[in-house]
């Protein structure tokens, strides 16, 4: 493995679990095979989508040997991105095959942050849950992100699932808890700190 990423720029990984529509199951042996990946591919997806690259879905054409020339594709999600301890280097990259009913990650991104009179006064969001997990409709696009409504936002709020905005054909698994998923709380920032604490002056002043 050490020559195939050195010296040939490659990772290894492996293509497994099941696609009904394929006809593949995961408890079949074939199901898993021994794949090598360009590492150029990997880590310009990696620097285009950072944390997200997991949670999107490519299509990945499997060649069988060096004399096949059309390959097959397979509807994947990366999963299980290794890399080393030390040099940060990609070190094992694994695929899923991706199916219309098969659970998804999808990452969770803030809108109209400048709507809300906590964030627009350096307020920051303590992130719980980055992701939700969801099912995408067969013929649906997959969402790169579900957008958070961040308008009105005040200091101590707590933003829960009432603020995803879910497309048409995504919704929740059943796995979440729809009514105690957090997303995470509002924090004031040093601004909303300070009039915190002239505002505290004030009172006690009127109280003297």
């Amino acid at each position: 493995c050490d020559r195939l990423r050195n010296y040939h720029h490659m990772i290894p990984g492996i293509l497994y679990g099941g696609d009904p529509t394929a006809g593949i199951t995961s408890m079949d042996q074939s199901s898993k095979t021994l794949l090598k990946t360009s590492w150029s591919e990997l880590q310009r997806e990696l620097d285009r989508f950072h944390r997200r690259f997991e949670s999107r879905v490519y299509d990945l054409t499997v060649y069988e040997d060096e004399n096949d020339t059309v390959g097959t594709v397979h509807r994947v999600v990366p999963r299980n991105v290794q890399r080393h301890p030390v040099e940060g280097k990609i070190y094992c990259a694994n695929f899923l095959r991706y199916h219309a009913g098969r659970p998804l990650k999808i990452p969770l991104v803030y809108i109209n942050q400048e709507e809300s009179p906590a964030l627009k006064r350096d307020g920051y969001i303590i992130p719980v849950n980055k992701h939700v997990e969801c099912l995408v409709e067969d013929g649906v696009p997959i969402p790169d992100a579900l957008e958070v409504e961040c308008t009105g936002l005040l200091v101590k709020d707590v933003i829960r699932m009432d603020r995803v905005i879910f497309p048409e054909g995504v919704r929740p698994t059943h796995r979440v808890d729809q009514e105690n998923f957090v997303v995470g709380p509002v924090r004031g920032g040093r601004s909303s700190a300070l009039e915190d604490d002239s505002g505290d002056a004030g009172d006690a002043a009127k109280e003297e």
